[in-house]
């Protein structure tokens, strides 16, 4: 009788197991296929916005824009941050802090491929073939930017969906070829990057991390990091275009 009590005691307990297990351990539905269609949503909203704002930040071991000038490629540059605002269909307005030997603001107007620069911030608008390959209507572009992102993630999973203030929490990994778009062509990765997304309670884009992968090997414990937010959705217009320029 004693024997079969502490067998019941144990099969009680293993059963608690289990039970508690299957609770905390998500399923491969929640952790998979529940997350593609919460970022296509999430990237419909973006497309469809009239406007939105965006703050831009790189932390970590420094890493290089892709800049040229005319065909020559400029001294290494990095950003220490920068603010835009996109208007919908093709404008793009950042105040920018680049390293280039020193710190230096400028201001960047864009239509479409096209580019005028205020250099220091402040200054007159020049219109120059400036930053080759930077497009912003890459990022909202169908099949390209954040939507060919999202269609070629691999290993998408869901982290948390009641993160900070109600945000869902999402990470994957993406070939480089596929990431240039999410910043108009400023980055060309040389290797696969991992991305986390925030997103809102809405179900819009709240920020954007992207751990650039190929800078472990050299910086194990501080590997760069580009932070990308996203806010103002559909707010009015912040800024005046060149005054040369006839929309």
């Amino acid at each position: 009788m004693k024997a079969k009590g502490t067998e019941a005691v144990l099969h009680s307990i293993v059963l608690a197991l289990v039970v508690a297990v299957c609770c905390i351990v998500p399923s491969q539905s929640q952790t998979a296929s529940d997350g593609k269609p919460l970022l296509d949503v999430a990237v419909s909203q973006l497309q469809s916005a009239s406007s939105f704002r965006l703050s831009i930040t790189q932390s970590g071991a420094p890493y290089p824009l892709s800049l040229s000038f005319d065909g020559v490629a400029m001294i290494p540059a990095t950003l220490e941050r920068a603010e835009a605002q996109y208007i919908s269909p093709n404008e793009l307005h950042i105040s920018a802090a680049l390293r280039i030997l020193l710190s230096l603001n400028m201001d960047i107007y864009s239509l479409d491929d096209r580019q005028w620069i205020s250099f220091p911030s402040g200054a007159p608008w020049f219109l120059l073939p400036a930053f080759e390959d930077f497009n912003i209507n890459r990022l909202l572009a169908a099949n390209d930017g954040i939507e060919r992102v999202v269609a070629n993630l691999q290993g998408l999973e869901v982290v948390a969906t009641d993160d900070e203030g109600g945000e869902t929490h999402l990470r994957a990994r993406a070939d480089s070829d596929v990431v240039t778009g999410l910043l108009f062509g400023f980055i060309e990765p040389s290797a696969a990057v991992e991305i986390d997304f925030w997103l809102s309670a809405a179900g819009g884009f709240a920020r954007i991390e992207i751990l650039m992968l190929e800078t472990l090997a050299e910086s194990p414990t501080d590997p760069s990091r580009w932070h990308i937010g996203f806010r103002d959705f559909d707010a009015p217009r912040s800024f005046e275009p060149p005054a040369t320029i006839n929309l």
